[in-house]
């Protein structure tokens, strides 16, 4: 019995030895997960999130020359603070800086115009700065369909079609893997997530990581590959028939095309396809707004091509308006809300328009051209990187429930979660109860906010993890 024991005992020592080995070793290789590393400041519109990688920071933040105001769920203003109405219609437009409004105040908006021209609807910006698919499809399931609109108008496009290092699915595979307990604090753990990942691919992403301090990887990948962007479209789709809820598709307009000062094909014409295609099988609208952008330019005689685009992207306030009227048009002429929109049960997408025909030649981002995504990593020491901030980041820790218990009051709640400045989760809540939001072990403000308007603000200690909210 003795020497079964000290078999056993022996057997543990070799084990944790290996283990502590292989830990060892995992951390000298310094394996780097992407994370936001810029601090919370009211001069720039975006900050870190724990699920979608980066997002909108809550206030008024510089945009340009003029103010983008963010609400507490981290949406441009203004989101409705109320449920809607029977019988309401409700639009809600996704996508990424062009329908956010790069350069444009509140009230010049893509949505904002459309809600002028749209009597009685409300219209929800869901647009966020350099979102692919990928990421607005987690912005629904966050807090875009609890804000119960009737009508979606997906407009992501140039984002899906960039050249970065990494896919995007990879990126946020990767990025939840950080944030859970063990990926966080354990280097072997997220090796042997990352070597696992690359024998059988998670369907959710592939992990990646790499070197702390090496150049990154050449940007060369597709954010989102076109037959992920086609799935991606077709998903939202499906998820918004479930719930009732109509689609329409909208390809952004392009200065390049209008000005012809480069030859086709262009890198995202399949990406346009694919919409084009996603569209068709679900007999849904799509439009594209390159030939209209184009027809007011040709008839422009005041301002030419300065009068509608900020730069070789962003549309002004006057080509905010003119995609609103775009969309307004094609509403009107399918008779929407009586024609609700909503896609098909069972769609038969064709396959064959949705390939990926880009040259080699036009493949990859610019030399010299610096990858935003970059933005998401600490530790790599190339030209590509943008300077570090003048202050250090807040420390990361592991993330952890926060219980929070709401009462009274009138819902909907809309709920924030900042650690040491910065927005760490958010929620919007429909009824009073219980809910549960990951957020990391450091000293945390709770913001919740009720229909009225009524505001409730309390801290929590590194040490506790539940509060009751009352209004």
């Amino acid at each position: 019995m003795a020497a079964v024991r000290r078999k056993a005992l022996y057997a543990l020592v070799v084990t944790a030895s290996v283990l502590g080995a292989a830990e060892w070793a995992a951390r000298q290789s310094s394996a780097e997960m992407p994370q936001w590393s810029a601090r919370d400041t009211p001069s720039v519109v975006m900050t870190g999130h724990p699920t979608r990688l980066w997002g909108l920071a809550a206030g008024e933040r510089k945009n340009v020359d003029t103010v983008a105001t963010i609400d507490a769920i981290g949406l441009r203003s203004p989101v409705p603070a109320e449920p809607r109405a029977d019988g309401a219609q409700r639009i809600m437009i996704l996508g990424d800086s062009s329908f956010f409004g790069f350069g444009v105040a509140d009230d010049q908006t893509m949505a904002a115009h459309l809600s002028r021209r749209l009597d009685g609807v409300e219209v929800i910006n869901g647009a966020v700065p350099g979102y692919s698919t990928e990421q607005s499809r987690r912005l629904m399931a966050d807090v875009g369909w609890d804000l119960d609109p009737t009508l979606l108008v997906v407009a992501n496009f140039w984002s899906d079609t960039n050249f970065e290092p990494f896919h995007d699915r990879d990126l946020l595979a990767t990025a939840d893997l950080s944030q859970s307990r063990f990926g966080s604090r354990i280097a072997l753990m997220r090796w042997m997530a990352t070597a696992l990942a690359a024998i059988n691919p998670a369907a959710s992403g592939q992990i990646v990581t790499w070197p702390r301090g090496q150049p990154l990887p050449n940007a060369t990948e597709r954010r989102v590959p076109v037959d992920d962007y086609a799935a991606n479209l077709d998903g939202l789709i499906r998820d918004a028939r479930e719930r009732g809820i109509g689609v329409v598709l909208f390809t952004p307009p392009s200065p390049v095309e209008i000005e012809a000062t480069v030859r086709p094909p262009h890198q995202w014409d399949p990406y346009r396809a694919a919409q084009r295609a996603v569209a068709a099988a679900h007999g849904l609208p799509h439009i594209d707004a390159t030939g209209p952008f184009g027809d007011a330019v040709a008839h422009d005689s005041s301002g030419g091509l300065e009068r509608w685009f900020l730069d070789d992207l962003h549309p002004t306030a006057a080509g905010q308006r003119l995609m609103a009227r775009l969309v307004a048009r094609v509403l009107k002429a399918r008779n929407w809300p009586d024609d609700p929109l909503v896609g098909v049960a069972d769609p038969a997408i064709d396959e064959n328009a949705i390939v990926d025909t880009t040259p080699a030649s036009r493949a990859g981002r610019p030399v010299g051209d610096r990858s935003p995504i970059s933005n998401l990593f600490s530790g790599p020491a190339t030209a590509e990187r943008s300077p570090p901030p003048q202050t250090a980041p807040p420390e990361r820790t592991a993330p952890a429930p926060v219980v929070l218990r709401l009462q009274g009051g009138t819902p909907p709640y809309a709920v924030t979660v900042q650690s040491d400045g910065v927005t760490v989760a958010s929620a919007r809540v429909s009824e009073p109860r219980e809910l549960s939001l990951d957020a990391p072990r450091t000293p945390l403000v709770v913001t919740a906010t009720d229909a009225d308007g009524v505001r409730r603000t309390q801290e929590l200690s590194a040490d506790e993890r539940s509060l009751n909210v009352s209004f």
